[in-house]
C-alpha cells in the first residue's frame, strides 16, 4: 500500500543518473514528482519515460521538479536511457533513482518489507507494485497519489491537468469539478462561510444547491494560453520566416509597432499596444526565430510583462499550419476566462491580419 495524501514524503538519499541526491534537498522549495517503475528495459515504461521526457518543459513551466524510479542499480538505467532516446526521440533528462537494496520502494510502501533486499533475480511481475506517481508539494507533503498496473501507460497529459488544479486550489480557496481543464469555472469551498466568500468573490457566484457555489476560476499569478491551429497560412513556412525577419508589421491592435534590431535570430520590436480599457502602454517584444520549430516571443514592460509563447509552424503542402501556447501574467480584476477570451482575441485579430498580409507580401 502506498503512502495517503498529506502523508509527509520520506527523505532519503540515493545515488541517480544524475549522482548522489539527498531527497528532500533536491526538492527544495519546489513542487515534485516521484514517479516508480517496476524494472529496467520493460516496454510500457520505455514509453512513459519517452513522453515525459517530451513533456519536461510543461513541468517546469510549473515549478515542477521530475524524478523517476526503477528497482535496477544506476548503471542499467544509463543503458536503458539510450534506448527510450533511440525508440521514443527524447532523451532523458531528469534524474532515474537506483533502488537495487529495494530501500525506497519499500520506504515508499511499494513493496512489503518481505520483498529481501536486492533486486537481483526479480522480475517485473515481482515487483509489479512499483508503479506509482506521487505529487508532492513544496511543504514536502504528498498532494497526490497514482498506482497504475502494468500493462495500462500512464496519462501525463492529465498529470499536468492534476497539477493546475493542485497549484491553484493551494493558493485560493477552490475546488475543481469534474472534467475540469484551466480556465473553466471552480467551486467554492465548503469551509468558507457565504459572508466570507462575499469578500473573496464580490462579483458573488452561481448555487444550483446551497452547497454548491460556481464561480470564474480566479486567476494565479499566470494564465496559460493554447490553441491548436489558431491559423493556417497560404504560405511556406520558409516565407513566413522571411516576413517575421522584416518585424515592421502593422497590426491594429497596436497603435505602434516598430523595428528596433535584428540580431542573428533575434527581432526586437519597440510597441504600444491597445488595453481592454482603450488606454496605450509601451512595451518591448522580441522574436526568437527558432526555425523550422517556430517563433519563441517574450513581452517586456507594460501589462503582459513577462509573457512568453511560442507559435509552432506545421508546414502540409506549401502551407502552414500555426499552433499558439504560452504563459501570461494575470491581470488584475479579470477572470482566467474573461483573460482568456481576450487573449484568444487578440491572437486570432493578429494572425487574421498577418494572412491578409502575406498574400501580396514578397
Amino acid at each position: 500500500m502506498s503512502l495517503s495524501i498529506n502523508a509527509p514524503a520520506p527523505d532519503f538519499s540515493a545515488d541517480t543518473t544524475q549522482g548522489r541526491i539527498s531527497f528532500h534537498e533536491w526538492l527544495g522549495d519546489s513542487w515534485g514528482i516521484l514517479f516508480s517503475h517496476p524494472k529496467d528495459f520493460t516496454p510500457v515504461c520505455t514509453t512513459e519515460l519517452g513522453y515525459l521526457a517530451a513533456i519536461k518543459p510543461e513541468f517546469e513551466k510549473r515549478g515542477v521538479k521530475l524524478i523517476g524510479l526503477s528497482v535496477d542499480p544506476v548503471e542499467q538505467h544509463v543503458l536503458w536511457s539510450k534506448d527510450i532516446e533511440e525508440t521514443q526521440g527524447a532523451a532523458v533528462t531528469f534524474p532515474m533513482i537506483g533502488d537495487p537494496t529495494l530501500a525506497i520502494s519499500k520506504l515508499y510502501q511499494m513493496l512489503p518489507d518481505s520483498a529481501g533486499e536486492t533486486s537481483e533475480g526479480r522480475t517485473a511481475a515481482d515487483n509489479q507494485t512499483v508503479r506509482v506517481v506521487y505529487v508532492i508539494g513544496p511543504d514536502k507533503k504528498i498532494r497526490l497519489t497514482i498506482a497504475y498496473p502494468m500493462a495500462t501507460g500512464r496519462n501525463f497529459d492529465e498529470l499536468l491537468r492534476v497539477v493546475d488544479s493542485l497549484q491553484l486550489t493551494a493558493q485560493k480557496r477552490v475546488a475543481t469539478p469534474a472534467q475540469w481543464q484551466p480556465g473553466d469555472d471552480v467551486i467554492i469551498l465548503p469551509a468558507v462561510s457565504n459572508d466570507e466568500a462575499k469578500t473573496l468573490f464580490p462579483n458573488g457566484w452561481r448555487a444550483p444547491k446551497p452547497y454548491i457555489r460556481i464561480v470564474p476560476q480566479p486567476a494565479n499569478g499566470r494564465v496559460r494560453y493554447r490553441k491548436e491551429g489558431i491559423t493556417t497560412f497560404d504560405a511556406p513556412t520558409e516565407k513566413l520566416y522571411r516576413y517575421m525577419q522584416v518585424g515592421n508589421h502593422q497590426h491594429q491592435a497596436f497603435k505602434s509597432h516598430n523595428l528596433v534590431s535584428i540580431d542573428g535570430d533575434v527581432v526586437t520590436l519597440a510597441v504600444e499596444v491597445y488595453h481592454p480599457d482603450g488606454t496605450t502602454g509601451e512595451m518591448t517584444v522580441k522574436h526568437t526565430l527558432d526555425a523550422p520549430r517556430g517563433v519563441q516571443t517574450e513581452m517586456i514592460g507594460g501589462m503582459f510583462s513577462g509573457a512568453r509563447f511560442t507559435h509552432t509552424y506545421t508546414e502540409q503542402n506549401n502551407r502552414t499550419r500555426v499552433d499558439l501556447e504560452g504563459e501570461f501574467p494575470a491581470l488584475p480584476g479579470m477572470t482566467v476566462a474573461e483573460e482568456l477570451k481576450m487573449i484568444d482575441g487578440f491572437f486570432t485579430t493578429i494572425f487574421a491580419e498577418d494572412t491578409a498580409t502575406l498574400r501580396t507580401w514578397n
